[in-house]
């Protein structure tokens, strides 16, 4: 009788044992995986980028493996202001990784090459001004200069990133095939950036004349009036946009039919889906005029 109870005894304990071995193992292998996601997040590419539409580009391109921040938003009124109210410029350090369009762009910030030695420009000098770096001819080029030094900084990632390159490029042709439901239709862009953007949707572009725009652009808004009327009378869509002086986007945006060109949000969405939005909410804007002959 002992001798069985012994036995008994014996077999509960080898299989309690195996039992708490396998609850050990579990357990290690839990926390190595949260280990292994807590050193994954560790060792995404933090950097910072000195304008929003090189962090649009950027973010896109880092997609999951990194973590950028920009020196500069948009405000609500789509102007160029400093985030965090400048604490991001101010709290970095010498081993920041930067990346700026090029030395000008920079210098603006008081960056240099001397005082941080992983900024990477993407340009030695941009030849054009950089809100032109939205134009769909223009920022595949700069996109792939933005993989070239993600690259230099995580080598490991580079498929990565370059899968993510070739979807950037991918949807943002999307967009700009989508924006063709726009073809043909005769725009008045008092914008540059909005008009770069109508012209690649085959809109016919209509400008003032350049000495006429400036002189609007300044304040001194005479026959404006009468040149919005005459594009109204002939059913010319007017577009503005934020690159434009505010008092003359005040001036426009008063009139109840011009369609308002907005920035992208930076944390709200992506540069392709925003242009695919801009497109689709103009075409909107436009079937939903009055026909010809039905105006009351």
């Amino acid at each position: 009788m002992r001798l069985i109870l012994a036995a008994n005894i014996k077999k509960a304990l080898s299989v309690l044992c195996r039992g708490g071995f396998i609850l050990l193992f579990i357990f290690v292998n839990i926390n190595v995986s949260f280990g292994q996601v807590s050193k994954k997040e560790s060792e995404k590419l933090v950097f910072f980028v000195t304008h929003p539409w090189i962090y649009l580009i950027s973010s896109f391109i880092g997609g999951a493996e990194v973590e950028v921040s920009t020196l500069q938003i948009w405000n609500s009124n789509g102007d160029l202001i400093r985030a965090d109210n400048g604490k991001i410029l101010k709290d970095l350090d010498i081993n920041s990784k930067i990346i700026a369009l090029d030395e000008n762009d920079s210098e603006k910030l008081g960056l240099s090459k001397q005082k941080f030695e992983n900024i990477r420009f993407l340009y030695s000098k941009f030849p054009i001004d950089i809100n032109a770096v939205s134009d769909p001819s223009i920022i595949p080029f700069v996109a792939h200069r933005v993989l070239v030094i993600l690259s230099e900084w995580d080598a490991t990632n580079y498929l990565y990133y370059q899968r993510r390159l070739a979807e950037f490029q991918a949807r943002l042709s999307s967009s700009v095939l989508a924006g063709q439901v726009l073809k043909g239709i005769p725009i008045c862009a008092m914008g540059s950036t909005s008009g770069i953007l109508l012209q690649a949707a085959g809109c016919k572009i209509e400008k003032p004349a350049p000495e006429i725009l400036e002189q609007w652009q300044k304040g001194k808004f005479n026959g404006l009036r009468e040149y919005l009327d005459e594009k109204n009378s002939r059913e010319v869509i007017i577009v503005a946009d934020d690159d434009m002086p505010k008092a003359l986007k005040k001036y426009l945006l008063s009139r109840k039919n011009v369609f308002h060109w907005v920035r992208p949000q930076l944390e709200k969405t992506d540069y392709p889906s925003f242009l695919h939005e801009q497109y689709i909410s103009l075409w909107q804007r436009i079937i939903k005029k009055p026909l010809p002959g039905n105006k009351k």
